[in-house]
């Protein structure tokens, strides 16, 4: 059970998760903008969100190796705090090429998050609540990724700029970085007799229940890639191609159903308003029926869905595939790092975490604009259909052989 000094701990790190990504989610909504302001190709658009992503891979592992050192609480904090005055700082630049270092510090800062927070958060619960309260966490995330299109670009249109947004945005993070240095403590994250004796079966798979379980000698990496390396890189890969299509969903918005750049951000938000609902419904369905069972399925369904965002035509039908898509995605990510937490024990397991965030947001900065650049030779359509043909076969691997992963 959740201690009673920390009850209010899951929704303040919702909302940390929440302003985390409304300062990181501003780029996107606002690419066709920005693209049309400074006259770039598909490959120069994607170049900026590349910028961001490697930087925001790269910083996953070093970040999470100082936050075990010192502190996962005071990585977030000072992650958040730096990431508003990053935000910021795109906002004041007039040229194209003086965006790239600022969105390559946002990508370094930024990736003081994910790691740190959910290994602080997860040893306040029992193996068999670990989904649900990731689940619940990963909320604040989907709706900053909901609301942030609409907030950026209302912004941008009241403003009559791009660059208000990203001044106007940055600042929910730096309120909560403060608000936490004074809400939260370190001690929060001190193991819990539950955590000692975790209660979901797939735990036993590096025996985890011993007295010792907490000492990461004890458990040895070979162990931890045999127990979840094969489902962890289906996961990753599924995560990489994602985020490459996402990013130019809205140019795709733009260009193939003619809607206008001030809405394309809009209606790729509805991926994320699934994840309101996807995010916890998976969590809790990962306690109850297993994490790979419910990782496995939104590996399986992602193909399918991302095939009908392809080919659905604008309205209805459009927003339905972007929904169902949002729903495959985001069931599978409370559910991995639920997965994780389960079989790695506390002293390595934010730096596990930083590994498996770095590998999955690595990938996604290099796949971006060579996607951009596909785009730019053979054209939008051909481009996403191979990548959903791709899905559709790593989903009938993961169900050919699910037993063995």
């Amino acid at each position: 059970m959740l201690k009673n000094s920390t009850k209010f701990l899951i929704p303040q790190f919702a909302l940390a998760h929440f302003s985390h990504h409304v300062s990181t989610g501003v780029l996107i909504p606002l690419l066709p903008l920005i693209r049309e302001f400074f006259n770039l190709n598909y490959f120069q658009a994607g170049l900026l969100v590349s910028f961001f992503s490697i930087a925001y891979g790269i910083a996953q592992i070093p970040m999470a190796i100082i936050a075990d050192k010192f502190g996962r609480r005071l990585i977030v904090i000072l992650g958040l705090i730096s990431l508003s005055l990053t935000g910021i700082g795109v906002s004041l630049t007039r040229e194209f090429w003086q965006m790239a270092p600022f969105f390559v510090v946002m990508g370094l800062v930024g990736g003081s998050y994910h790691a740190p927070a959910t290994s602080f958060i997860s040893q306040l619960f029992a193996s068999n609540q670990r989904g649900k309260a990731l689940g619940f966490h990963t909320v604040g995330g989907s709706a900053s990724f909901l609301l942030t299109p609409a907030m950026a670009l209302g912004i941008a249109y009241l403003f009559q700029t791009w660059r208000a947004s990203f001044f106007i945005l940055s600042l929910p993070a730096l309120l909560v970085g403060t608000m936490l240095y004074f809400t939260t403590h370190e001690k929060q994250s001190d193991l819990t007799e539950a955590d000692r004796k975790p209660e979901n079966p797939e735990t036993t798979a590096l025996e985890l229940n011993k007295p010792d379980e907490h000492d990461p000698k004890k458990v040895t990496w070979i162990q931890i890639i045999r127990a979840i390396g094969i489902i962890a890189v289906l996961s990753m890969t599924i995560q990489m191609l994602a985020v490459g299509v996402r990013s130019y969903l809205p140019l795709y918005m733009v260009d193939h159903h003619s809607i206008s750049p001030k809405l394309a951000g809009v209606v790729i938000s509805v991926i994320s308003s699934a994840g309101i609902i996807g995010a916890p419904l998976g969590g809790m369905l990962s306690d109850r029926f297993g994490r790979k069972n419910v990782i496995l399925f939104g590996v399986a369904l992602s193909g399918p869905m991302f095939f009908a965002v392809t080919r659905s035509p604008y309205g209805v039908p459009l927003l339905l595939a972007l929904f169902l898509y949002g729903m495959t995605m985001s069931v599978r990510m409370p559910s991995m790092e639920s997965l994780i937490t389960d079989v790695v024990p506390v002293g390595r397991r934010t730096t596990v975490l930083g590994i498996y965030f770095f590998m999955g947001m690595e990938f996604s900065g290099i796949t971006t604009p060579i996607i951009g650049r596909l785009i730019d030779v053979y054209g939008l359509d051909p481009v996403f259909t191979s990548v959903a043909v791709g899905l559709c076969v790593i989903a009938a691997f993961a169900l050919l052989f699910r037993k063995k992963i």
